[in-house]
């Protein structure tokens, strides 16, 4: 394991996270609301939302802060007038929900062609359905990844990237297809006049490396221990945004690193050629390990001269 604590991988179905953080949420003594759609978010002095259910007038509240947790595809962050920044293409992450896959319930399977760019994931579910991910750089016209009719070609993609056919032997889609463009696409320090953005609205990383859920919760985490810890939450706003800052930093880095052995051709053979003997042999906990140690892996020179 590479973590300090020897922790190994934890993996789960987004949306019963999802049901349950909801849950845990009203349970202690928060409103949850089903059905509305936010349409305005003012920043200021109290900042103020506006929300909206079908059928029913618009209502404004005001509050000490608003936070923006709405996506990749954020609105509340152009409202409150973030710029954002985005990376050129690069990786292009497909995944589907697949039952009856030939592989162990208790592992993840990772296989891997990197010298055509591509790698295949899959991820376990407790009702034997796996969730399964097929990643290629992208060097052209993306590949048609999305929509049930191409579920063949998904499937065929990951036998490309090493999968063996036969785990696919008696697989079945139960769930829709849909790829994505790896892309990191961020703010510069996500707080601003009431109003803090986190998870992907904050900073979207490239979900080829599964790294998105765990920043968004640490965003969450952060944000809540510099809340609790002053009683002026528009100082505690700017340090969760700097504190943000420092380790997606970090992250983006890592990212960028990781995402180069996946690149096409000759001078990117000779650096994996380097490169993946050296990460083999590096001791646990002293190389970059994106899933076990995310931004708090090293990310200095001396570690950038093991991809180099």
């Amino acid at each position: 394991m590479s973590s300090p604590a020897r922790a190994g991988e934890l993996t789960f179905h987004h949306p019963a996270m999802q049901e349950t953080l909801l849950r845990a949420a009203a349970e202690a003594g928060a409103e949850v609301r089903r059905g509305v759609r936010v349409i305005a978010l003012t920043p200021g002095t109290p900042p103020s939302v506006s929300i909206q259910a079908e059928g029913v007038a618009p209502e404004t509240f005001s509050a000490r802060l608003v936070v923006g947790a709405d996506g990749r595809t954020s609105r509340a962050r152009g409202w409150a007038a973030f710029a954002v920044n985005r990376d050129p293409e690069r990786l292009v992450v497909a995944g589907l929900l697949l039952a009856g896959v030939r592989l162990p319930a208790d592992a993840v399977r990772v296989v891997s062609h990197a010298a055509i760019g591509q790698m295949a994931l899959f991820f376990p579910l407790r009702d034997g359905r796996h969730r399964a991910y097929f990643a290629y750089r992208r060097t052209g016209t993306p590949r048609p990844l999305s929509g049930q009719r191409h579920v063949p070609a998904f499937l065929a993609a990951c036998v490309e990237a090493g999968a063996d056919p036969a785990w696919f032997a008696d697989a079945e889609a139960v769930g829709p297809l849909a790829a994505f463009e790896g892309a990191d696409s961020w703010v510069e320090h996500p707080y601003r006049d009431g109003v803090a953005l986190v998870g992907d609205a904050a900073a979207a990383c490239d979900p080829s490396w599964g790294c998105g859920l765990s920043l968004s919760l640490r965003d969450v985490r952060t944000l809540r221990d510099r809340l609790l810890a002053s009683d002026d939450w528009d100082t505690a706003g700017h340090a969760y945004a700097a504190e943000h800052d420092r380790y997606y930093a970090a992250l983006h880095r890592l990212e960028r690193w990781r995402t180069a052995l996946y690149e096409i051709g000759p001078e990117a053979d000779a650096r994996r050629a380097r490169v993946l003997p050296r990460l083999a042999t590096t001791a646990p906990g002293c190389f970059p390990d994106l899933v076990g140690l995310g931004p708090d892996g090293p990310s200095d020179e001396d570690t950038l001269r093991h991809f180099s």
